[in-house]
């Protein structure tokens, strides 16, 4: 986390995926680090410890992605971009159309792959929730729901996070909450089943 905050002290482009996934695993993948052994594992899970731990990781890129996206405005204003530069080449985008700020057809098309992305991790956290113990499992999944909330929001403003963060409206929060609490009662063999329509 750390060496996380050391590099945006340093550093404000990327120019790859790689080196932001470096950045992302140090400022938020390490929290899942630690916060499984507090959390603690099921007695009933089968899962393998590695796994449980590779989930969290993907909880916390996920989160730290879907931090980046929604703050893409504020961040350019600071003069930050905390995105792939050769991935905003390949769509024929510059660090000055980001500082232009101007929603347009290119970039539409970056953030759909972007957001799709940060969804792939969220989908592999998903995974290990329901092997946490039952007392970790509600608090871990409505921050997940509700922050994967984030990207749709994203996109149901049309993909414009320039001007403002994208938030999830009271409403939905709590509308999140009791797919949350049955997430959370269930036990990891059942919820396997459940994400294979069983």
């Amino acid at each position: 986390m750390i060496e996380g905050m050391k590099l945006d002290l340093r550093k404000s482009r990327y120019e790859n995926f790689d080196e932001l996934y470096l950045y992302c695993y140090y400022v938020a993948r390490t929290v899942g680090l630690m916060s499984v052994p507090v959390m603690g594992i099921a007695p009933e899970s089968k899962a393998s410890i590695e796994s449980v731990y590779n989930a969290a990781f993907a909880l916390g890129i996920a989160n730290q992605l879907t931090n980046i996206l929604r703050d893409v405005g504020e961040d350019a204003i600071r003069g930050g971009i905390y995105l792939p530069q050769d991935e905003l080449a390949k769509a024929g985008l510059s660090d000055d159309d980001i500082f232009r700020g101007k929603v347009t057809d290119k970039w539409r098309s970056f953030m759909k792959g972007q957001i799709k992305r940060a969804r792939m991790f969220y989908d592999e956290a998903e995974k290990g929730v329901s092997e946490l113990n039952l007392t970790s499992r509600l608090a871990v999944w409505a921050s997940l729901l509700l922050y994967r909330q984030i990207l749709d929001a994203i996109e149901a403003n049309d993909y414009n996070n320039f001007p403002k963060r994208a938030y999830v409206a009271k409403a939905q929060k709590l509308a999140s909450l009791p797919v949350a609490y049955a997430r959370a009662l269930m036990r990891p063999s059942k919820f396997a089943k459940f994400e294979l329509g069983l």
